[in-house]
Order: C-alpha cells, then structure tokens, then sequence
C-alpha cells in the first residue's frame, strides 16, 4: 500500500512537472556519455542527489573513456516512476522516490544517493523468510548465479565496481543480508 501511495504521488508530480522529494534534498540533472551494447556512444541522463553529482559525472567520463557498456540511462520518470519497469529494461537509474522495499523508510534511491547500473544482469536477490528467492528484476532470473559467466555483470574488482568504491560508495554486492548486485550508495 506504502509502495503505490509513492509512486501514486511521484506519477502526480512527475505530471504535473514536479518531482517528489524528502525536505532538504537538492537534486541535480546530468548527462552523461556511455557506450550501449551495441558499441554506439549515447547521452544519458542521471537524477542524482546535488552532493554526488561530481562523483558521478567524472565515474561516467571514466566508464565512457573505458568503453564500459551500459544499455541505457534515463531518469526513472521515463518508466512512469515504476522501480520495476525501469530494472526490466536494464535501465542504469539513480533518483526514485520509493520506500527500502517492505519498510516504510525511505531507500537512498529517494534522496539520490544510489544508483543501479545494469539492473536486469546485476539482480537484488533476498532469501524470503519462507525460503524462496525474491528477484528484481522479477526477469532477471538467469543473472542470479554469479559464478556463471554473463555478460555486464558487475564483480568485486571490476572498473565499475573500482571507480565507485574508491569515490566512498557502498556495493549491494558486499551486504549479508541480501545481495543487491547492481547498487552503489553513499
């Protein structure tokens, strides 16, 4: 109910021009250049908290100069602010005004301290407490088993993995709790 009454009210804003966000949070528009997995040089276009978005832009000029592919970068509100819809099209976000999933607190996500590269490759995974598997993307299936080899796949050591950990984020692929492969936070 939490979740829908958000993306109820950021689909209201986002209509109306506005854009949901916590008191004192300041967001920042870049645009960014990266490479698709066709090999063709594309600008993309991140929402991010006004604190990182240095962080992010010289991460992105060092991703573009590397080559790194990413499909694609556009602002959640291109997905009608659905978390879900974005991750299936391998969409690389950052800002999403949503609660943690199954808490009423708000994820880093909403005050633009997160973002998700290549999400349909780099799934969250969390063990339920009746022992099954959630995966989001609900899609990403086949991108659980981090042993097997796939392509875009984020791993500890990777220049993508580097560039955001030497700048002080965090990776949903080092936590205990669950493994969220496609996340870096501040």
């Amino acid at each position: 109910m939490i979740r829908i009454m958000f993306l109820a009210v950021g689909c209201w804003l986002g209509a109306v021009g506005l854009s949901a966000q916590p008191a004192g949070v300041v967001l920042d528009t870049l645009h960014v250049q990266h490479v698709d997995f066709e090999g063709q040089t594309r600008e993309g276009v991140i929402i991010c908290n006004k604190s990182i978005s240095k962080d992010l832009r010289d991460i992105f000029a060092e991703l573009y100069k590397a080559k790194y592919p990413i499909e694609r970068i556009r602002p959640i509100s291109d997905y009608a602010d659905d978390d879900e819809r974005s991750m299936r099209a391998n969409n690389t976000s950052c800002y999403c005004y949503r609660p943690i999933a199954g808490s009423k607190k708000l994820s880093k996500h909403a005050q633009g301290l997160a973002i998700d590269i290549n999400p349909l490759y780099n799934p969250c995974v969390r063990r339920q407490k009746d022992g099954t598997l959630l995966i989001q993307p609900s899609t990403a299936k086949p991108y659980v088993n981090r042993k097997a080899s796939h392509p875009y796949k984020i791993k500890r050591g990777d220049l993508c993995y580097r560039l955001f950990v030497s700048r002080g984020f965090r990776w949903g692929g080092n936590w205990k709790s669950l493994k969220d492969y496609q996340h870096f936070e501040k």
